[in-house]
């Protein structure tokens, strides 16, 4: 009896054996997925939530970035809108003869006015037409209403290659010249070496209507470069001739370079410009609503030069202006006599490349 159940249990085991095998997958994975490791701060059998990125399911700050961005100039428009659509309060605010005279206003905002202007002119790209002007200034520099020196950092003067000779700041303001000397001690008294061999730099303090002091070389300048002067003043057209006359006109090379800020070619911003100018000026210490091309087009014919470039920017409110002596002008220059003005009544501080700076007295090297 025992003998005849052993083959009953053999072939129940071989049909087992042999239905596993059908139900078993015929090509296994070859590789397979690495255990996960296993989080103690989770409970056992709990599946982990994923983490919610608080940026948002891109995970980026692009979204937040450009709707404040479209926030700010839609607000920014709307302002402007606004402001153009009121009426003129004063219209002859635009007339030279009804603006008074502001420059005093530099002595009082010297040490903030970095501050004031920083931000809007770095919007405004004001830093890059800095640079551009600065970098075509070549031989003996003057800087006419320099102010706090806001282009000392882009002039050619680094190299025995460099394109400036000399270079020289004038100011009516002393605040401003003194702010102007202390930031090219912080700038360049640590790094005299890097300077171009044996060059001049002087800060002096005087009015640029009348006589300047010559370059260091006894003649006159080869470039005069001013930003926004004719604004501060209140005899602009004087003021620009004055800066011909003290142009070196026998060199062809010689340019005055300008970078202002004035009437626009569109009405609407005009109108803009001439209600808040009163008050721009009594912050600002300029008038922004001047009609700058109508002055240096006048002078330049009454002076015997010529206008060798001009460009617009900001709805035309910045103008740029190269200008250059024209032939006529050369050839009489250099048929005359060099004239040296013996008055100087512009206090001269002159630094040679090489000595101390007021950082280095105080122990900073």
């Amino acid at each position: 009896m025992r003998a005849a159940l052993l083959p009953r249990r053999h072939v129940a085991r071989t049909v087992r054996r042999a239905y596993a095998a059908r139900a078993a997958p015929v090509h296994p994975p070859r590789h397979q997925p690495a255990p996960q490791p296993i989080d103690p701060n989770i409970p056992t059998g709990e599946p982990s939530a994923p983490e919610k990125s608080p940026l948002g399911p891109s995970g980026s700050f692009a979204p937040w970035i450009f709707s404040a961005l479209a926030a700010g100039i839609g607000f920014y428009s709307l302002q402007l809108y606004l402001a153009a659509s009121q009426p003129c309060h004063n219209p002859h605010i635009a007339d030279l003869a009804r603006q008074k005279d502001v420059a005093a206003r530099y002595d009082f905002t010297a040490e903030g006015f970095d501050s004031e202007v920083g931000m809007s002119e770095l919007l405004m790209g004001m830093n890059g037409l800095r640079k551009k002007l600065a970098q075509k200034c070549h031989g003996d520099v003057l800087e006419v209403s320099c102010g706090t020196g806001r282009n000392l950092g882009y002039y050619d003067i680094v190299g025995e290659n460099s394109k400036v000779d000399s270079l020289g700041f004038i100011d009516l303001s002393p605040q401003m010249v003194d702010v102007c000397r202390k930031k090219w001690d912080t700038f360049f008294s640590s790094r005299q070496s890097v300077l171009k061999p044996h060059l001049i730099v002087r800060f002096m303090t005087g009015s640029a209507l009348g006589d300047m002091p010559l370059a260091p070389s006894g003649k006159k300048y080869t470039t005069i470069f001013q930003t926004m002067g004719l604004c501060s003043t209140a005899s602009p057209a004087e003021l620009l001739e004055n800066m011909v006359r003290h142009l070196d006109t026998s060199n062809s090379d010689s340019r005055v370079l300008l970078l202002e800020h004035g009437r626009s070619y569109m009405p609407w911003m005009n109108n803009v410009l001439d209600n808040a100018a009163e008050k721009h000026a009594e912050l600002h210490g300029c008038w922004f609503n001047r009609e700058i091309g109508e002055t240096v087009e006048q002078v330049a014919a009454k002076s015997g030069m010529e206008v060798a470039s001009e460009r617009r920017h900001h709805l035309g409110t910045t103008w740029v202006y190269e200008l250059k002596p024209t032939e006529e002008t050369v050839k009489k220059a250099k048929a005359g006599t060099p004239i040296i003005a013996e008055a100087r009544p512009a206090q001269e501080e002159t630094l040679e490349q090489g000595q101390q700076g007021w950082l280095n007295k105080l122990g900073w090297p």
